[in-house]
């Protein structure tokens, strides 16, 4: 690609030399581009609210219903105290953390803000309702990843895709279309008004660009070009990070001056090119309204609204992080249970098989439930950490999951010797389910489904289920329908609900079709990750720690998600080195700022521990 020159500031005029247009699939004149949008910006200066001014009485609507937003979202508990313009640093926008953030939101959380925020639409150009076809595109310049375009994308798929391509923040994209256009609180947007969504290239004195018409072409080439920023490679350097730069109050520069501003990162810099100018103490003394004839808004809006509905945009969340860890699947089971039962003489202790994941997935919700950890052990011996920890534990009787195939006479032997033991166990791995459910659990309204051909939807459910009393169920995935035992084992416990753990390639249509007699519901994703944000989705609203396994394999999460169900937690599945975005989004949605690892860090990364998408 041609690269690009970097503009300078002379006086109070930004010069941005002339430069080849770029190769590619999009051939602009980026010099002329810029220049638009900076025109665009100097037109609009004036406006203390997005969008197109109608005069004074449009200008004050518009300020009241942000303030009505403001107030609603603290009175629900969304942000803390009321914003004030003191608050406000012109050096220091939005944390870089929270700028560049390609996991921020997921498609479902922007779709169900954009409906909260309009309440309800009045034409099909409303972003809550809003569709279209987006094409292919691979940008000539720029940071973003190519964009799969496809028919019928909404507003929200449109804007999490983008965030995912370019590594922008939802919450930046959004906030950038309610600053320049209202779009998110206008119930009929024009096609005008959609044309210039997020302002780009688009000057109030003369047409858009062409090129950018239209809200996928606004969302798309804005967040590449808020991204480019920042590329070290780029030619926008005049905007020094950690040094003083003399920012404009407003395009008049004679008239009404600057002051030197430290910025303090790479995303502030961002904001003061795209919009560059700052707002002057006349427009942060009346935060929703008009300041003077030297103030301009665009800057300030961007910082006062992120903050009334996301919370302060300079503030990272701090995420504190534990690991349970040992040696092998023996030692961080013993570790777990230490953790979570450090007090000896519990009531039980379940022992399962450390070479198979089946029985232990209906005995931890049957752990939990009753107050105990679960423990590891081999066919025909049992691992010295996991003898010391049922020493120190001294529970008052052991539960063997499974038969003699998977747990030993041997070892039967030697636990009676440490507490009275009983097996529950059955013919195959559906038998012992159903066996550990009709023996250790009373009525229940709730009965978890899970595949007992693979692990990863059953932990997640394991966890939910032993944190509300509620048993998990194996049954064979791929069967035609349930069988007969466990609907005559789900009819004598009293159930009335039946949640499904994972989707029809795990548990078959044709099961859910004869459960006809239960109310049913299906938790699932596109893959194991987004069951278990399914499922946890479901249970919790709130929560300050979550627990995090490994998706790829089983010893550390089974014996996890006891302690994830005793303490109420929920329980997601992550990669080696990072989480999924969709995880990480509802994580951190709920509130969480502590994550407990499960299993070492060849297992799980440091990095998964703060969260950090994949």
């Amino acid at each position: 690609m041609v690269g690009l020159v970097a503009g300078l500031l002379v006086g109070s005029t930004l010069v941005v030399p002339a430069y080849a247009a770029n190769e590619g699939a999009d051939t602009v004149d980026e010099s002329s581009q810029y220049a638009a949008h900076l025109h665009e910006q100097a037109d609009s200066a004036d406006d203390p609210v997005p969008g197109d001014a109608a005069g004074e009485a449009a200008a004050e609507r518009r300020a009241e219903e942000d303030q009505a937003i403001a107030e609603a979202r603290s009175a629900d508990g969304t942000i803390g105290a009321a914003v004030a313009g003191s608050d406000f640093t012109a050096g220091n926008l939005i944390a870089d953390a929270n700028f560049y953030d390609k996991a921020a939101m997921s498609e479902s959380q922007i779709q169900a803000f954009l409906v909260k925020m309009v309440g309800s639409c009045a034409n099909s150009l409303c972003l809550a309702n809003y569709t279209t076809t987006t094409p292919d595109r691979t940008w000539s310049y720029g940071t973003c990843a190519p964009y799969d375009g496809a028919a019928n994308e909404s507003a929200a798929r449109i804007i999490y895709k983008v965030q995912v391509a370019c590594g922008l923040s939802a919450k930046v994209i959004l906030v950038t279309l309610q600053k320049e256009q209202s779009l998110l609180t206008n119930p009929a947007p024009s096609t005008g008004t959609m044309q210039k969504a997020m302002g780009y290239a688009c000057p109030d004195s003369a047409p858009c660009d062409s090129t950018y018409y239209g809200f996928f072409n606004q969302v798309f080439a804005a967040a590449r070009q808020l991204t480019w920023y920042g590329n070290p490679s780029g030619s926008f350097t005049w905007l020094k990070v950690g040094q003083a730069n003399h920012i404009l109050y407003h395009p008049d520069a004679d008239r009404c001056g600057g002051s030197n501003v430290m910025i303090v990162n790479k995303a502030t810099a961002a904001l003061y090119y795209y919009t560059p100018y700052q707002p002057n103490s006349a427009a942060l003394a009346n935060l929703y309204g008009t300041g003077d004839s030297c103030s301009a808004y665009g800057n300030r809006n961007f910082w006062r609204m992120y903050r009334d509905w996301f919370g302060d945009p300079r503030t990272v969340v701090a995420l504190s992080m534990k690991r349970l860890a040992g040696a092998d699947r023996y030692e961080t089971a013993a570790k777990i249970s230490l953790d979570t039962h450090p007090t000896p003489g519990v009531p039980v202790a379940y022992v399962a098989s450390g070479a198979d994941f089946a029985d232990a997935l209906a005995a931890a919700p049957a752990a939990a439930l009753l107050g105990g950890p679960m423990l590891l052990v081999a066919r025909d011996a049992i691992p010295g950490v996991t003898l010391t920890e049922l020493k120190r534990l001294a529970p008052q009787r052991i539960l063997i999951a499974g038969g003699e195939g998977v747990v030993g006479a041997s070892v039967m032997e030697m636990l009676q010797q440490i507490a009275p033991t009983e097996r529950v166990g059955g013919a195959d791995r559906y038998e012992t389910s159903r066996t550990i459910v009709a023996k250790e659990f009373g009525a229940t309204k709730v009965a978890y489904l899970a595949t007992g051909r693979d692990f990863p939807d059953g932990l997640s459910a394991g966890a939910v289920a032993g944190g509300i009393g509620a048993p998990v169920v194996l049954v064979d995935g791929q069967a035609g329908s349930v069988d007969a035992e466990t609907i005559a084992l789900l009819t004598s416990k009293g159930v009335t609900e039946v949640r499904i753990a994972g989707g029809i390639g795990a548990v078959s249509s044709g099961i859910q079709s004869s459960l006809a007699a239960f109310t049913v519901t299906r938790y699932a994703g596109a893959d194991r990750y987004e069951t278990s944000v399914a499922i946890n989705a479901a249970a919790f609203t709130t929560s300050t720690n979550a627990f995090v396994a490994t998706g790829l394999d089983f010893p550390d999460a089974l014996t996890g998600s006891v302690a994830a169900g005793a303490a109420h937690d929920p329980l997601y599945l992550g990669r080696p080195t990072c989480v999924p975005g969709v995880v990480r989004s509802a994580a951190l949605g709920q509130g969480v700022t502590s994550v407990t690892l499960l299993g070492g860090d060849s297992v799980l990364e440091d990095a998964v521990g703060r969260l950090q998408p994949c």
